[in-house]
């Protein structure tokens, strides 16, 4: 049995909590940046539209409106994919979030 610390006052579950927003946002922007690229952004407007992934997941609960941005703004510029290979792509980068939140 592992035992996590943690500093007064703080319960673990806001901890969890934490490391969970944390991987989410991570996932968002890594998935925005794949996207980005795609989209031929580079350097600045790249890590704009990373950011503007990630925001796009306030809208409303779950993950499918990052999906919707994504699909919209890929769509747009001529490169439509489909649903289920875009949701590959943001699952792949949730594996890729988690990794490095738990190498840091």
């Amino acid at each position: 049995m592992t035992m996590q610390i943690v500093a007064p006052g703080i319960s673990p579950w806001e901890v969890d909590q934490d490391s969970r927003e944390g991987e989410i946002a991570r996932r968002n922007v890594l998935f925005g940046l794949w996207a980005g690229r795609r989209l031929g952004l580079a350097g600045h407007e790249l890590e704009l539209y990373a950011w503007s992934v990630h925001f796009a997941d306030r809208d409303k609960p779950g993950h499918d409106d990052v999906i919707a941005k994504v699909r919209a703004d890929l769509t747009a510029r001529g490169l439509p994919l489909r649903e289920q290979r875009l949701r590959e792509h943001l699952r792949e980068m949730q594996l890729r979030a988690s990794l490095e939140l738990a190498q840091d």
